[in-house]
């Protein structure tokens, strides 16, 4: 992975249901003042303003440190385009079957208590998706929109490697941060003990085969942290990492999205949020608690 350069910024891309709560308050303990948070507007489903992070001479804002944000290529405010000037990130990834599972359940959980709002009146996101299955076949593309665009089966390898201080992992999340403190030189945090969701439908382990099987870039981004989140990539392993790469075939992310789609990109016309009281992430078309 890159070395850590503290006289720049650098960029947390927060992935929903990715430990987003807990990755805030460590981040906000270490870079004080100088962490930013920024949220998409909440009166536009596609702003998020862009914070100053040079003066005019181009040196860095020394208040500027961090900036957490849930980029989003879909809305226009996507990685790595939208901060160019900034070439070191920081993430949290998870299983992305999991990961699904549990933004269903969540959004699920949300319609019953009538906490899931679409112009301005509360609905049920079980019309749209009865069954976690549903869910699933129909609408996993907005996780690419968090990932940098410039990302493919052949070349994720080496893009993760030149982008990237550091990658943890949700089901690691204690020993992820103790290897991001190492990697940016703060003492590490304790995180609380999270209660395991509990889902009121069965997951069928088919489900999650066939999903790997229709979206590979995700699972591969995902092993490739999981794979290295205890240890460093050298440099000069990134080499290596192209050459593994290249047995692959060059699918980019927009392409992927292709699987199983009528169209070239497909994206869901169904759109849904709820007010909460940090209210501001789409994911596809759906806005999604910032918390998440």
């Amino acid at each position: 992975m890159r070395t850590y350069d503290s006289k720049k910024p650098i960029l947390y891309t927060h992935i929903p249901k990715c430990a987003g709560s807990s990755m805030k308050r460590v981040l906000a303990q270490w870079f004080g003042d100088s962490y930013h948070k920024v949220n998409q507007q909440q009166n536009s489903r596609f702003g998020m303003k862009k914070l100053p992070t040079q003066n005019e001479q181009g040196d860095w804002l020394p208040d500027v440190r961090c900036i957490h944000a849930h980029f989003h290529h879909g809305h226009g405010f996507g990685l790595p385009y939208f901060y160019p000037e900034i070439d070191q990130y920081i993430s949290i990834m998870r299983d992305p079957f999991d990961l699904m599972v549990s933004m269903y359940f969540f959004i699920k959980g949300r319609s019953k208590q009538g906490q899931f709002w679409h112009q301005g009146r509360p609905v049920d996101i079980t019309e749209k998706f009865p069954t976690i299955e549903s869910y699933l076949k129909t609408y996993p593309y907005w996780i690419f929109s968090h990932l940098p665009q410039n990302l493919t089966l052949a070349n994720y390898r080496e893009k993760l490697a030149a982008q990237f201080v550091y990658i943890g992992i949700f089901e690691d999340l204690q020993t992820s941060v103790d290897r991001l403190a190492m990697k940016l030189g703060y003492p590490t945090m304790t995180l609380p003990v999270s209660n395991t969701s509990k889902y009121d439908e069965t997951i069928p382990e088919e489900m999650r085969h066939q999903f790997y099987f229709d979206y590979p870039l995700l699972k591969k981004v995902y092993d490739f942290a999981a794979e290295n989140y205890l240890y460093d990539l050298p440099t000069e392993s990134v080499d290596g990492a192209v050459a593994q790469g290249k047995a692959a075939e060059s699918v980019s992310a927009d392409a992927v999205f292709k699987r199983g789609a009528s169209d070239a990109i497909r994206k869901p016309n169904f759109v849904a949020s709820f007010e909460s009281k940090d209210l501001e992430i789409v994911c596809g078309d759906m806005l999604i608690s910032e918390e998440s």
